[in-house]
């Protein structure tokens, strides 16, 4: 006979249970058709997800870590932040279930490989959560800024969609990309997100739509910063090697 499940869990599980339960409740909300209030629940999954990681290596991981985390980001940041995507593409048809279907797909890929491959030092590809979160976040900061100016918005929606689709598809490709990532540790780079991410939630339940607009858009640089950092690191390298061979 099998060990007792809840003598296999560990105070860590208990935080990537939560991280799951946001996830639901994200969908439920964006059944009930409250939109904002389902995207904000993907953000306080990101706490959740970093919280439940910093507190494993505190206090130490059980046998089910790293599979329940998996499961867990699967519902936040991968079936949640793909309805809301479909949903907000939901006027270009089929075009929806095409993109936001293989934005939950490309995360699902990740997340296996991660778990068959396990690499300690970094990430191959960009994390689910970065790409839920960039998601929800793309998402609140242009349904912010709908509610707040609906006239000045409106001519651009089919714009904006169509840039949607364009970053769901490179968040849906850099998943599972070769490209190596580094796990953010530093609390030096941890720190402005972990704040302008508190202060984005909070102020949205405070209804200061201003602030969570300049909020999401500060995370959105943020973390493009941090999709691009390859890139700026492959030039900084080569002009390192190149100075040292002129010396």
């Amino acid at each position: 006979m099998g060990e007792n499940i809840l003598r296999l869990i560990k105070p860590a599980d208990l935080i990537t249970l939560v991280n799951a339960l946001l996830g639901f409740a994200s969908l439920i909300m964006a059944v009930q058709g409250r939109i904002t209030d389902a995207l904000v629940l993907v953000l306080i999954a990101v706490i959740a997800d970093g919280a439940d990681g910093a507190f494993a290596r505190y206090s130490g991981s059980g046998v089910l870590g790293a599979n329940l985390d998996s499961l867990a980001d699967v519902i936040s940041f991968g079936v949640a932040p793909a309805v809301l995507a479909f949903i907000f593409l939901g006027s270009l048809g089929f075009l929806a279930w095409i993109f936001a279907g293989f934005f939950l797909v490309c995360g699902i890929l990740r997340l296996a490989r991660f778990n068959v491959a396990g690499k300690k030092d970094g990430f191959e590809g960009i994390p689910i959560t970065a790409g839920g979160f960039i998601v929800a976040l793309f998402l609140l900061w242009l349904n912010s800024w709908m509610s707040m100016a609906p006239g000045t918005v409106e001519a651009y929606v089919p714009y904006l969609e169509y840039m949607f689709i364009l970053l769901l598809t490179l968040l849906s490709l850099l998943m599972v990309s070769t490209i190596g990532y580094p796990k953010l540790k530093n609390p030096f780079y941890l720190a402005p997100v972990l704040i302008l991410l508190v202060v984005d939630i909070v102020f949205f339940y405070l209804d200061y739509t201003g602030i969570v607009i300049i909020a999401s858009l500060l995370l959105l640089v943020l973390m493009f910063i941090y999709i691009l950092s390859p890139v700026t690191r492959r030039f900084y390298d080569r002009d390192k090697r190149a100075g040292q061979s002129g010396v």
